[in-house]
């Protein structure tokens, strides 16, 4: 059957104009795997967030197909920048490579309006990300349990194939320009919808206005089946570009917009909007599925602010926050330990600085304090012997 006029093919480039292979961005670490499901050596690139290294934390992670695509430091720059303003977490992303991208798209061999072929192993590749890949990036970096799933134009169908047949994927899947007129998809996408038992699961299909016809028209039928077949738990957002062609420059950004839409605290946070913040940061996980930690510097600014005005019982409960979110941060061990000392618990204070140092031993102000405590104690003991 030919498959003329559907826009197969692979993503424009960031500028909408003519594709262009792209170099990942320099600060990345380039991996091979030697693959048993695909028969073949195939090679990814992985880009940790600022901080990854002094951070104990998991975080959950990205995965771009397409990557020599989509693997390059405007998209990344894009998400990266979100997550500092805080309207989004923090996310590993992961760029596969393609070596054979049109075997790899399908699951099924399709033939083109050109009469030429493609397709066939998509199962096959999917199994790879799955099978090996993941577990992979698992084993290696400091993951979470959030995962989400990337790709655009056919590897956009990919996605969509990804979510219907191996849900335990991922929890999050972004489409763009998704080409759906494979026509084993298009027989039995409502059955795959009605029958699905992934669990929650998200689907965000994103398109340019100006998209080819058929993926609006295709991409719109997937977002009504979702919505009148998916049992509870499976739900489909639709994002349209203004403007924009096949695969918007903005897909993913949009895409991961829309997954994390109201994940950004507006409030700034100080004594009065504290308990709220906190009460919708703790929610995040429950909301999203994925944890959402305040900013330490926020955090240390307010609670070393109460420190100054001697409201101990405020500044103990924000800076034994700050410590629990931020248990790596010397830091954050010595302005807690202030905080009992303001208080009067001195063993406390004591086993904070001592804490701080064990995570820092250079840490002056750790040293000082700690040193002022034995003083102290030794003054105050003198006092009562003299007594």
């Amino acid at each position: 059957m030919g498959l003329a006029g559907i826009g197969f093919g692979a993503p424009a480039s960031p500028a909408g104009g003519t594709e262009v292979s792209t170099q990942p961005i320099a600060s990345v670490r380039s991996e091979q795997i030697a693959s048993v499901k695909i028969g073949e050596t195939r090679e990814f690139w992985v880009s940790v967030p600022d901080g990854y290294s002094e951070s104990g934390e998991g975080f959950p992670v990205l995965y771009l197909m397409d990557g020599e695509m989509n693997f390059n430091s405007g998209l990344i720059g894009g998400v990266r920048y979100a997550a500092l303003m805080g309207k989004m977490p923090e996310f590993i992303i992961v760029g596969i490579k393609n070596t054979d991208r049109s075997k790899d798209v399908f699951p099924e061999e399709v033939t083109y309006g050109d009469g030429s072929k493609g397709g066939g192993r998509a199962d096959r590749y999917l199994d790879f990300i799955r099978d090996e890949l993941m577990p992979y990036i698992d084993k290696t970096y400091r993951t979470g349990n959030f995962r989400v799933l990337y790709g655009t134009s056919n590897t956009g169908f990919t996605t969509v194939y990804a979510l219907l047949r191996s849900p335990d994927m991922a929890q999050a899947y972004i489409a763009a320009s998704a080409t759906l007129s494979i026509p084993s998809f298009r027989a039995k996408r409502d059955e795959w919808i009605r029958g699905f038992k992934g669990g929650k699961r998200r689907l965000v299909a994103v398109m340019g206005e100006n998209d080819f016809p058929t993926i609006l028209s295709l991409n719109g039928a997937l977002k009504e089946a979702l919505d009148t077949l998916a049992p509870p738990g499976l739900t489909g957002q639709f994002r349209v570009i203004g403007n924009g062609g096949h695969v918007p420059a903005e897909s993913l950004l949009e895409g991961m917009s829309a997954l994390f839409e109201g994940w950004q605290i507006a409030q700034p946070l100080k004594e009065s909007t504290f308990a709220e913040i906190r009460k919708q940061a703790d929610l995040r996980l429950e909301r999203f599925g994925v944890p959402g930690k305040l900013p330490e510097d926020g955090l240390r600014e307010l609670g070393e602010g109460l420190l100054g005005e001697k409201k101990a019982v405020l500044a103990l409960e924000v800076l034994q926050y700050r410590a629990d979110l931020y248990p790596r941060s010397a830091d954050a061990q010595v302005s807690l330990g202030d905080a009992f000392r303001l208080a009067g618990q001195t063993e406390k204070a004591r086993a904070c600085y001592d804490q701080a140092l064990a995570l820092n031993p250079g840490h002056a102000a750790a040293k000082a304090k700690r040193a002022e405590l034995e003083k102290a104690g030794a003054v105050s003991i003198k006092a009562k012997r003299s007594s």
